[in-house]
C-alpha cells in the first residue's frame, strides 16, 4: 500500500518511465509525522519504493531515523546494492556510492551552491559519467508554483550500466531531500 507522502515521477524524453514514492510504512509512522511537524523531516526514517509505470518495484531506497548519513539501496528482493554516504555542508557538498563489500564506485560532488552535481566513478577520474542540475520554471504562475514543485534533470553518458543510473537516481532523491528541502 502507498502513503499520500511526496511522491517523484521518472521521465524520459517527457515519458514516464518511473515513480518513486515514500511507503505507508514510513510516513504513517507516529515519530516521523511529529519530525515533520516540527520541520526536522531529513531525521525521520524513509523507505521509498521505486516502481516502474506498470507499478512493479524495482527497487528500494531505506534510512533509518536520526542524523544518519548512510542510506541504502536494495533491489526488488531486498538484496543490497549500494550505500550512500553524505556529506552534504555549506561549501562542499559530496555524495559516495559504496558496493556492499565497501569498494567505493560512484561519487557525486555539488557545484553551484549546490544547484549543479557531477558524478563520477572514482575521485580523481576525468570522465563524469553524468551531471544531476536542479531546475525551476522562471517566473512560474500560481498553479505551476503549486504543482510542479522541484525539477531536477540527469544528464548521462551513454555507457553507464542500470545500477549507476539506478544509484544516480537515488542520489538525485538523496539531494533532493537531504539538502534542498532539509
Amino acid at each position: 500500500m502507498k502513503s499520500q507522502s511526496h511522491q517523484y515521477s521518472i521521465r524520459s524524453d517527457g515519458k514516464l518511465i518511473g515513480m518513486i514514492e515514500e511507503t505507508i510504512d514510513t510516513s504513517g509512522d507516529w515519530k516521523n509525522q511529529l519530525l515533520n511537524l516540527i520541520h526536522l523531516h531529513s531525521v525521520g526514517s524513509k523507505l521509498l519504493c521505486i516502481t516502474n509505470p506498470k507499478a512493479k518495484v524495482m527497487a528500494y531506497i531505506s534510512k533509518k531515523r536520526g542524523f544518519n548519513k548512510k542510506i541504502d539501496i536494495f533491489d526488488a528482493e531486498w538484496n543490497k546494492l549500494s550505500i550512500l554516504q553524505q556529506e552534504l555542508k555549506m561549501t562542499s557538498q559530496k555524495i559516495l556510492a559504496v558496493s556492499p563489500d565497501g569498494d567505493d564506485f560512484l561519487i557525486a560532488r555539488g557545484r553551484n551552491g549546490s544547484l549543479d552535481f557531477f558524478v563520477k566513478e572514482k575521485e580523481a577520474s576525468e570522465l563524469v559519467l553524468s551531471s544531476i542540475k536542479k531546475r525551476s520554471v522562471p517566473n512560474p504562475t500560481l498553479k505551476e508554483s503549486l504543482v510542479l514543485g522541484d525539477q531536477y534533470s540527469i544528464t548521462s553518458n551513454k555507457q553507464i550500466t542500470e545500477m549507476q543510473q539506478l544509484i544516480i537516481i537515488v542520489m538525485t532523491i538523496v539531494i533532493s531531500e537531504q539538502l534542498h528541502n532539509a
